[in-house]
C-alpha cells in the first residue's frame, strides 16, 4: 500500500508539474541536419533547447521559419524567444552559449593534401555549403572569387558525394553536418564513405546562444544548461546523432 500511494504521488506531482509548464513559441530555423531535423521535431541542437527548457518548466513550441527570419520575429514580439543566433543586438536577453559550430576544411586522407591556410586552397576544387564565401571571413571570401573551381552548393550530401568519388578535392563543411551526411543512405548508395578524411582546421568555432524575451528564462535556462552538460547528458545527445568530434590536422 505505501509503495502504491507513492507512485499515485509522484505521478499526481509530474500531472501537476506538466499543467504548471508554460508553454513558449520558439523560432526555429529550417531542416539543418543532424541540428535541426524539422520532419522529425528533433536535432543536437533542438533536443538541447528542448531538454533544458523542459526542465526548468518550460514546453518548447516550435515555429519554423527560414534563418533569416527568425531575427524579424523576436524583433517583432512574434515569438518567445529564438533558438540560436550569433547576432548581438537583439531585444531581450541572450544565454550561454548552448551549441557549437565548426567549419573545416575536410579532404581525404589518401590525397595527402597540405592544406595549412586558406590560401592553400587557391588550386583546389573546392566544394562549399550555401553563402559560406560571405559567412568564413575575407580571406576565404577573397579566395572563392579568384578560385574557378570554387562552388557552393545548398545540398550539403553533394558535398560528401563528390568529396568520396574523388569528384572534389576539399570540401568545406560543419564537422557534424559532414559526419551526418557520410552515415546518410543516400550518400553510401554511390560512394565508399568509409574512406578516412583528414580535418584541417582553417576556421575557429562558432559559439551560439539562445534569446529570450525574459530575463528569468534565460537565467532559468543557464541553470538547465548547465545540469545537463554536468551530468553528461550533453554529450549523449550529440552521440545518439552518431557524429564525433574529428581528429584535427592543424
Amino acid at each position: 500500500m505505501k509503495l502504491y500511494a507513492t507512485v499515485v504521488s509522484l505521478v499526481f506531482l509530474w500531472a501537476a508539474q506538466s499543467a504548471e509548464a508554460k508553454t513558449l513559441r520558439i523560432a526555429v530555423g529550417l531542416s539543418i541536419p543532424p541540428y535541426i531535423i524539422k520532419e522529425e521535431s528533433r536535432g543536437i541542437e533542438y533536443d538541447i533547447l528542448k531538454e533544458v527548457l523542459l526542465s526548468q518548466g518550460y514546453e518548447m513550441e516550435p515555429v519554423y521559419v527560414p534563418l533569416g527570419r527568425t531575427l524579424h520575429m523576436i524583433k517583432s514580439d512574434k515569438v518567445d524567444g529564438i533558438m540560436s543566433t550569433g547576432a548581438d543586438n537583439l531585444p531581450g536577453c541572450y544565454t550561454d552559449s548552448h551549441i557549437t559550430y565548426w567549419n573545416f576544411a575536410i579532404s581525404l586522407k589518401s590525397a595527402h593534401l597540405k592544406i595549412e591556410s586558406v590560401h592553400d586552397l587557391i588550386d583546389k576544387s573546392v566544394l562549399s555549403f550555401q553563402n559560406a564565401k560571405n559567412y568564413l571571413g575575407a580571406d576565404f571570401k577573397q579566395m572563392a572569387e579568384k578560385n574557378r573551381q570554387y562552388k557552393e552548393v545548398a545540398d550539403q550530401s553533394i558535398q560528401n558525394k563528390l568529396l568520396f568519388n574523388g569528384r572534389a578535392d576539399v570540401v568545406v563543411a560543419d564537422r557534424y553536418i559532414f559526419e551526418w551526411f557520410r552515415n546518410d543512405a543516400s550518400v553510401q548508395k554511390v560512394a565508399d564513405t568509409n574512406q578516412e578524411v583528414e580535418y584541417h582546421r582553417l576556421f575557429e568555432p562558432s559559439n551560439f546562444r539562445a534569446v529570450f524575451k525574459d530575463g528569468a528564462i534565460c537565467a532559468a535556462f543557464n541553470v538547465g544548461l548547465k545540469d545537463l552538460r554536468e551530468s553528461g547528458r550533453y554529450q549523449e545527445i550529440i552521440a545518439s546523432y552518431n557524429v564525433i568530434a574529428p581528429e584535427l590536422m592543424n
